[in-house]
């Protein structure tokens, strides 16, 4: 079986082009756990024009991305641009080299999705998240005029605001619901994403199939160790829809209450933008307590879970984050917003405690009560890295989606390639512009 997905991460590429990059883990994990079974090769963007190779017993296509100058940077954040849709192109002539019985799109927020429209190979579009719907949540808690009033003037200079994302967003969703129009096979992992489905694409077909995580979170288990001082952790993002105000919040309230606590941020810097947007240009103290962390790798990650009492997740909008994953794989006692897909992940006053999002008040009521009820959270962080373990399984998340592919295959006919690229090419233009 030849397959060829099409992702916005290099696979284990990385290393050899230079760009080992910790995120999206998820994708390496899965490659190396299925390479040896099918025929692979991977899709992705790159910022340098390089030749297809083979490494291991992937082939990869690296495709050149739009110009990477300063000025063409400014000119797109500026106008708010995304990729190009003569990019679908580049791509039909990588599915025309490859030749794949299968193509397999790793998310529908980028613009990979529209391929499909040019053959009729079958394909399948795997769900990470939504923008459509990430953009209602966008500014939940953090105004526009937040980001209005506390960005950096060296922000507005260069167009890069979250005003700015969020109107790329806007782009992007357009283009992500003509992804979803044309395509026949989802796989998702969470309630909320097939429901997102049943919406989005009424007619096509739903498959389950979890995540394979990164090696260090199998072989790793969290303990119980007594301290004087409460130890919280969380991995958060640089967005304004990951819920930093909820938690600068609640670590205030914290503070009133004389809670003795650390609680560690990995993911973003002190001095990260978001983090005076969140504190409303400073004018809310940021608690001393809170420990932000930048950018860790993997096992600085799973030496400061393993060394924390709890994990807290703040999103308002989630469809499976592996940051929460990660946390309930160690058996780490969690606290998480009730966000899109979180739900799934991890059941409420059985495995951890949902709240609502945004609400800083019961974030730090839970955080007490795990507190005061410590061998209740233990409980919790146990039976939760149970559920997790036979979730994110890894021979059966690849046995699973092999049967996926096969299921496609076995109810398609001959692939072939349409003819009229360019008049399809055009119509997607046309399409993708009225859309803008």
């Amino acid at each position: 079986m030849k397959v060829l997905w099409f992702s916005l991460s290099a696979g284990l590429s990385d290393a050899y082009l230079n760009n080992n990059y910790e995120g999206i883990g998820w994708i390496k994990s899965l490659e190396k756990n299925i390479q040896d079974k099918i025929d692979l090769s991977i899709a992705f963007y790159h910022n340098k024009e390089i030749p297809p190779f083979k490494l291991g017993a992937t082939t990869y296509y690296p495709i050149k991305k739009y110009k990477h100058g300063n000025l063409t940077k400014m000119k797109r954040r500026l106008f708010n641009s995304i990729e190009s849709q003569y990019d679908n192109q580049l791509f039909l002539n990588v599915v025309k080299e490859a030749k794949p019985d299968l193509i397999h799109i790793h998310g529908t927020e980028s613009p990979f999705g529209l391929v499909q429209k040019y053959t009729n190979i079958p394909t399948v579009v795997s769900i990470q998240g939504t923008i459509t719907v990430y953009r209602y949540k966008f500014f939940s808690k953090i105004s526009w005029f937040d980001v209005l009033k506390h960005s950096d003037l060296k922000s507005f200079i260069f167009s890069r605001t979250f005003i700015h994302v969020y109107k790329q967003f806007a782009k992007i969703a357009a283009r992500e619901q003509e992804i979803y129009k044309h395509s026949k096979h989802f796989i998702g992992r969470t309630a909320w994403d097939r429901r997102v489905t049943k919406v989005l694409a009424p007619s096509a077909r739903y498959y389950h199939n979890d995540e394979i995580l990164r090696s260090g979170f199998y072989t790793n288990k969290w303990v119980f160790k007594p301290a004087a001082k409460l130890q919280l952790f969380t991995t958060i993002w640089g967005n304004v829809y990951k819920g930093l105000e909820t938690l600068l919040d609640c670590a205030r309230l914290l503070d009133e209450i004389n809670i003795d606590y650390e609680w560690q941020l990995a993911g973003i810097g002190r001095n990260d933008e978001v983090v005076r947007i969140a504190s409303k240009g400073n004018k809310q103290p940021v608690s001393p307590n809170v420990k932000f962390l930048s950018m860790i790798n993997e096992a600085s990650l799973i030496e400061g879970l393993l060394e924390s009492h709890m994990y807290i997740a703040t999103s308002h909008i989630e469809n499976s984050p592996n940051s929460l994953c990660e946390a309930l794989i160690l058996g780490v006692p969690c606290i998480a917003t009730n966000a899109g897909g979180t739900g799934s992940l991890m059941d409420d006053n059985k495995e951890g405690i949902l709240i609502q999002d945004g609400d800083p008040y019961a974030m730090a009521g839970a955080i007490m009560e795990l507190k005061d009820n410590y061998k209740k959270a233990i409980a919790y962080g146990k039976q939760a890295r149970e559920r997790a373990l036979l979730r994110h399984d890894q021979e059966k998340i690849t046995s699973d989606l092999l049967s996926i592919y096969a299921t496609i295959l076995n109810g398609q006919s001959k692939p072939l390639f349409f003819t009229s690229t360019d008049a399809k090419l055009q119509e997607t233009d046309e399409t993708i512009m009225a859309n803008n």
